[in-house]
C-alpha cells in the first residue's frame, strides 16, 4: 500500500513531465528534485514513461554516494521536499557547499540540458500538457 502522502505530493508523470535537471532541492541545484519526482511517481504508479534511478539519477546518487534505494524507502515514508532535501544533506558524502556549487555548476554547463529540456517539452506537447 502506497503511502497517501505519496500519492498526493506524486506527479502525475504520464500527463505531465517531472522537475527540470536545474530544479533546486535543499542544497543540491541540480538532479535532486527531478529524482524525487520520478521516485514519487513510480512509487505512486504514475511515472508513466520515466523511470527512477535512470542514468541520469544515478549521476546524482554516484556525486552524492546515496543508495537509491535508501533514497526511495525514504521518499516512501511520504516526506516532504523540505523532509527530503534535509535527509539528502544529511546523507550525502559531499559536505562541502563549495563542491555541491561547483558540482552544480558543471552540470549545468552540459549541453545534455538541451537534450533534456527538448525531451520533456516533446513529452509534454504529446501528452497535451
Amino acid at each position: 500500500m502506497v503511502n497517501e502522502r505519496v500519492l498526493s505530493l506524486a506527479l502525475d508523470l504520464t500527463k505531465t513531465s517531472p522537475r527540470s535537471p536545474r530544479a533546486s532541492l535543499g542544497n543540491y541545484k541540480v538532479l535532486a528534485a527531478r529524482a524525487l519526482d520520478k521516485c514519487r511517481a513510480e512509487l505512486a504508479g504514475t511515472a508513466g514513461s520515466y523511470h527512477f534511478n535512470c542514468p541520469l539519477d544515478r549521476v546524482f546518487f554516484r556525486f552524492t554516494a546515496i543508495d537509491s534505494e535508501k533514497f526511495k524507502a525514504f521518499v516512501a515514508t511520504g516526506a516532504s521536499d523540505q523532509e527530503v532535501g534535509n535527509w539528502i544533506s544529511k546523507e550525502s558524502r559531499v559536505q562541502d557547499k563549495s563542491k555541491i556549487a561547483t558540482w552544480a555548476l558543471l552540470f549545468q554547463l552540459n549541453p545534455i540540458n538541451l537534450i533534456l529540456d527538448g525531451d520533456d517539452w516533446l513529452h509534454r506537447r504529446k501528452q497535451g500538457a
